[in-house]
């Protein structure tokens, strides 16, 4: 890892649309602020503490690298969800300016319905891989 991520990102590697975005978004990331991480290459021992694989599936997570830690050693900044989105936005440029939209109140209405669709959607297909 270099000093110049800010954030990682950690996404299902075997979902279709989640590697479409990654590829998508790994092009604009020219400064590499960005850490890939796909939680199925993942080692059980390298999860985040905190963490379950089943977490990470289950929503979207992205965490700050450079945040502070708790107590008990645990990262303090994780964005879940439509957070997540986010902040990926915030630091990729070309989104950077417009991340402020996922704050405007219709906006983010309509793409937490969006995200929860996604969600149905990528539970369904990931038990349709594992037959």
């Amino acid at each position: 890892m270099t000093a110049l991520h800010d954030i990682e990102v950690f996404y299902d590697g075997d979902c279709p649309v989640c590697r479409w975005e990654v590829r998508f978004y790994s092009r604009m990331d020219q400064d590499h602020r960005v850490r890939w991480t796909d939680i199925e290459t993942l080692r059980d021992e390298a999860l985040p503490a905190q963490k379950t694989r089943a977490d990470l599936l289950g929503r979207f997570h992205v965490r700050d690298i450079a945040a502070p830690k708790d107590d008990h050693g645990t990262d303090t900044e994780w964005h879940i969800g439509v957070e997540a989105f986010a902040r990926i936005w915030q630091v990729l440029p070309g989104f950077r300016h417009v991340a402020f939209l996922f704050e405007v109140h219709g906006i983010r209405q309509l793409t937490l319905i969006a995200y929860r669709l996604f969600l149905k959607w990528q539970s369904w297909h990931r038990r349709r891989r594992s037959r």
